[in-house]
Formats: structure tokens, C-alpha cells, sequence
């Protein structure tokens, strides 16, 4: 799909990875619409897509909202057709997790990870649809494919679900002319992941794998919102490893 002149809305785009997606999408000829809570950066990541010769709006928004998808879409509507769809707003809430959490701050980790990137999904297909087709890339985090214990049982299980969810809507091609793809990246180098490794006893240190540099997933989301040939499927971005496209036979 050619990026140029199409309206790429991403949450979460105002800081993080979120930011180089927004850079290399917005490098790429594609009208940003950066949908964060955050109104300060948002103004900022905006101003940066402008300088570099971009085009670029903001939004302040909660995804989880009610009229998180209206806004979205009437907002995207505002710079031209719309074209992707990045659901990569996320997090795995405050220090207490399950079972400790009381059940409205888990559910507010789910509400996040994976029921806002099904209702935006839902709330773009025919916007889509309507501009000819287009592509949905959601992010979800290796936290969804381990096995192993982890801190937030929440947000691997909403991780989890958003990456079987990708999968489970491959038909949308066909039906709505719309390609909805995920990406699982490891642990993502930014400042905050390189402070935590920082306060890690060196044995802990030694045992943690490579960074996943921001700017690899943001070449990832190009890669699966730009290939038509790419539906329902699972891209990994292992640290210091090339990318893996997991294969979608069915499970026997």
C-alpha cells in the first residue's frame, strides 16, 4: 500500500516507540494524526513531524474513552483519507498487579491492551473500506508469547488476546479490503527500559537479552502496514535477532 497522501492515526504516538513510528511513518509521505493523553507531547511530536517537511495533527485522547473512535476517525477525516490504523497505546498499570489490584485497576490494563485496539479496529473498517482499503497494525508486546511467570498477569493476558485477536480477523481482507497485522517486539530501548537494566544486579543484567531498538519497530510497522501481501499475521522483534513472521498453520 503506498503511504503517500493517506491519514495514519497512531495511538500512543506522542512519546516511546510511538514516537518513531510516527517519524518513519510521516517520512514515508503518510498525514499523521497523533492520538495521545498527553497534550504537551503531542504538541511536540507534531511540531517535530512539521519541521522535518511532514503533515501532522493531535489529538488528546484516552482510547479507552466512549468516543475514543469517533474522535479518532473525525479528527483523521480532517487531513485527508485514511489509510493505517496503529493501535499502539498501552502499558501494564501500576505497581500492584493480580491478584493484589482491585478488579477496576486490572480492568483498566485489559480496557487498554486489548479491548480499545478491537473497538478502534471495529471503528475504522469502514473508513477504510471507504478510501479503498487500508491496513491495521497493533502492538502488542512479548509479554503475550512467553510461558514463563510475569510481574502483570494482566497485561500479558490482554497482550496475549490482542495477538490472537490479529489472527483470528485475517478475513477482513476479503471483506473489507482492510489488513490487520501485529507486532511483538521484545523489551524496547528506551530511557525508562535502560534505567531498569541500569539498577539490575549484574547477574540479572548478564541474563537480560539485547534492546529492541525503537527504531526497529518502527520499521516493522512500515513493513506490515505497507506489504499487501501480509494479513493476520505475527511479526516478532526478538533483541539482536532478525524479525520473525510466525506461521499461521493451525494448530493440531
Amino acid at each position: 500500500m503506498e503511504l503517500r497522501d493517506r491519514v495514519a492515526v497512531v495511538t500512543g504516538g506522542a512519546g516511546g516507540a510511538g514516537r518513531a513510528i510516527v517519524a518513519a511513518l510521516a517520512e514515508h509521505g503518510a498525514a499523521i494524526l497523533v492520538a495521545d493523553v498527553d497534550g504537551d507531547r503531542c504538541a511536540a511530536t507534531v511540531a517535530e513531524v512539521e519541521a522535518a517537511g511532514g503533515r501532522a495533527a493531535s489529538l488528546v485522547v484516552d482510547v479507552c474513552a466512549d468516543d475514543a473512535a469517533e474522535a479518532l476517525i473525525s479528527s483523521a477525516a480532517r487531513l485527508g483519507p485514511l489509510g493505517v490504523l496503529v493501535n499502539n497505546a498501552g502499558g501494564a498499570g501500576g505497581p500492584v498487579a493480580f491478584p493484589d489490584a482491585a478488579p477496576e485497576q486490572w480492568d483498566r490494563v485489559l480496557d487498554l491492551n486489548l479491548r480499545a485496539p478491537m473497538r478502534l479496529t471495529q471503528a475504522v473498517l469502514e473508513p477504510l473500506r471507504a478510501a479503498g482499503g487500508g491496513a491495521v497494525v497493533n502492538v502488542a508486546s512479548g509479554a503475550g508469547l512467553e510461558l514463563s511467570p510475569y510481574r502483570s498477569p494482566e497485561y500479558g493476558a490482554a497482550k496475549a488476546g490482542l495477538i490472537r485477536f490479529t489472527a483470528a480477523v485475517a478475513g477482513l481482507r476479503e471483506r473489507f479490503g482492510v489488513r490487520v497485522n501485529c507486532l511483538v517486539p521484545g523489551w524496547i530501548g528506551l530511557p525508562r527500559a535502560h534505567a531498569e537494566l541500569a539498577a539490575m544486579s549484574p547477574a540479572d543484567r548478564v541474563r537480560t537479552p539485547p534492546f529492541v531498538p525503537p527504531q526497529s519497530v518502527a520499521a516493522a510497522v512500515l513493513r506490515l502496514a505497507g506489504s499487501d501481501d501480509l494479513a493476520g499475521r505475527v511479526l516478532v522483534l526478538r533483541g539482536g535477532r532478525e524479525p520473525e513472521l510466525l506461521d499461521p498453520a493451525p494448530f493440531e
